[in-house]
This record gives structure tokens, sequence and C-alpha cells, in this order.
């Protein structure tokens, strides 16, 4: 192809644009073809999924691993390389190294929990059985930042999470997957789904967080609907499926007027883990530690159980945080005085005052 002619393309000016399902498609193709390895097959395609992520175009995609003509990861993306392979991939796996160093220095708050190791053990096991697994458990107890942890540490492009936004209907759902995919999700309905399908395969693990969104707002039609999109990429792809929500997934699944209608995606779900309701004293010591505060007297745990008992874990971590913000701007080291300062701090304000009470009068 005529260099001229693929620069003109708007993947070297603008960010990355060529589809998963294509770069998917080639790949596969290659390997079949014998003209590429799996090893090589892993390596491109995590580097394409990371380039999506960071936004480059194919002129970073280039320059990032040391090539000064972005007409060769345009080549490689499309199957359309002449060249061994050998090269890039060594250029790839040198900068992945880097890349996975960056990742780990620019992680979010994360502390490893009972609640998170079972996730990652479910996700591992969905992933290796290429099953479909049920995680279910109450908002703010650390579902989903594990689900968004086990994401970042098990590699671009492999492992795809999707986290539902309020009333999804079928369209909203399809769209999602197809942004998480890398896919165009600006086309028909059915184009998007025929690509999202040429972009998972059974290597591959997809997880759908915040399922029980599809049942608080929608119509039981939308609902059936989304579940068989979700029964289908399954059967379709044998990929790794986690399906995670609330007890009120729980409930329409398993006692819901959908129950029958939804059997034959809940009988796939061979793998299924309740996380309980609230976390346990490790759990809420680990989390202190990673602040450097002892084990927390009467006192601390008499509001900690109010907290968690109310909003959950998630409001535990941001009370600590605000505590130490609160040592951090006095030059202080933390201790629990700031955990409780900031509590009473933040409970004052959630209260009306006594001129507020008049002016509601």
């Amino acid at each position: 192809m005529d260099n001229t002619l693929i620069k003109r393309d708007p993947a070297f000016t603008n960010h990355l644009n060529i589809g998963a399902d294509t770069v998917k498609k080639a790949l596969t193709h290659m390997v079949d073809e014998n003209k590429c390895t799996q090893d090589q097959h892993d390596l491109i395609w995590w580097y394409f999924n990371y380039a999506k992520e960071q936004g480059f175009t194919l002129q970073t995609c280039a320059e990032e691993i040391g090539y000064a003509d972005a007409t060769t990861p345009f080549r490689v993306f499309q199957g359309k390389y002449e060249a061994n392979l050998k090269n890039f991939c060594s250029k790839v796996s040198a900068f992945k190294k880097i890349a996975d160093e960056r990742g780990d220095l620019k992680k979010t708050f994360f502390v490893e929990t009972t609640c998170s190791k079972k996730v990652f053990q479910i996700c591992h096991a969905a992933r290796i059985s290429q099953t479909v697994a049920w995680i279910f458990g109450d908002s703010q107890i650390g579902k989903t930042a594990a689900l968004k942890e086990y994401t970042r540490k098990n590699n671009h492009g492999q492992t795809i999470y999707v986290r539902l936004p309020a009333s999804a209907g079928v369209q909203l759902v399809m769209k999602s997957i197809a942004r998480a995919c890398h896919v165009n999700p600006e086309t028909s309905l059915d184009n998007i789904r025929r690509r999202v399908l040429s972009a998972i395969d059974h290597n591959m693990l997809l997880i759908i967080d915040e399922l029980h969104q599809v049942f608080t707002s929608y119509h039981s039609s939308s609902q059936i609907k989304v579940m068989e999109l979700l029964r289908e990429i399954y059967d379709e792809t044998q990929c790794g499926l986690v399906l995670c929500g609330t007890h009120v997934l729980k409930k329409e699944v398993e006692e819901g007027k959908l129950t029958l209608v939804l059997e034959q995606l809940r009988r796939r779900g061979t793998l299924r883990l309740e996380l309980p309701d609230r976390p346990g004293k490790k759990d809420i010591q680990a989390i202190a530690n990673r602040f450097d505060l002892p084990a927390p007297t009467e006192r601390e745990i008499k509001v900690i159980r109010e907290m968690v008992s109310t909003s959950g874990l998630g409001m535990y971590v941001k009370f600590l945080q605000a505590g130490y913000n609160l040592a951090h701007k006095a030059d202080q080291t933390m201790t629990w005085d700031h955990f409780i300062e900031a509590f009473i701090i933040i409970q004052r304000a959630s209260k009306p005052t006594k001129s507020d009470r008049e002016d509601m009068l």
C-alpha cells in the first residue's frame, strides 16, 4: 500500500480508530496461516488495546516502540505486515515491561480484602473454565474496586470490564460493551453486535458490573433482551463471563417474574459468589494498615460499625482519606483522632443549622 495513502488515514493524526474486531480478525488469521505465533498474537493484541486506552495515534504507537514510520504498526494491526514480526514483538515486549511498571506506580488506592480475594478467585475460575460466574453483594462492599483491580492486573484486551449505567436498556448495554471492547458504538445495533462478537474470543474474560441496573427501571421485554444478549455473547465466543450486581439481581434471576425466561443463562452460571453484607474485622484492620494506623479502640470501632452498616466499606475508606488529609494539612502523622475529627466535621456539615431550619419555616 502506498505510504502517502496510508498517512491520509485519520488514525495517524487523531486517536487510533482501527476497530478491535479488525485487529482480532487479522491476528487470528495470521496465527491460522502460521505467519504469527500465539505469543506474538498476544503481544500485538496487548499493545493495540494499551494504545487504545492511552489514546495513542498510529504515529505514537510507532514512536513509543522505536519506529519513526507509523506505517509499521498500521500494517501489523491490519495483518498486512510482510516482514518477520520478531523484531516488532521484541520492541513491544520491552515496552510492556516499562508500561507495567508505570501502571503499578499509578495504580489507585486498593487494599486486598477477604472480599477482593474471593472476587479474584471467581474471575480467574470463570476465565480458565470459560464459564459464567455470578457475583451478588450489597453496594459499597468492594465488589467494583475488586473487579477493576482484577482487570488492571490481568492484561489489556484480555479482561474486559463493563460497568452498566443507570436505566440500562439493550442498546445502552450493547454500546457500553462495544466501548469497552474498543469497537465503534456509533452505528446500528446489529453492526455493533457483529463487531463485538468478532472482538471477543475464548481466551478472554468479560465482566459485566452493576447488572441489577437492568432490572431497576426498564420493562420486562428490555430486561429479557439484555440477558439474552449476554447469553448470546457467551455462547458465540465461549469467553469467561462474570455477571455482578446487588441482591436485586439475585432476586430477579432466582425468584422474579422472569426466572423461567432467564433459565438458559442462569443454568450456564456454574460459578456463584454471594458476598457478606458487611466487612469483617480483618478487612477493617487491613485498610487501616494502609494508613499506618494501629488496631482501633472501642471508640473507633463504634464509629466504624455505624459507618459500614449504613454506607458500606467505601465510606470507611473515604473517612480514612479525609482524616489523612487533615493530618497532612497540619503537618502531623495521622492517628485515629484525625479519622474521628473528619467524621465529626462531615457529620456536622450534613446537618441543617438553626438558621437553615428557621429559613425552611
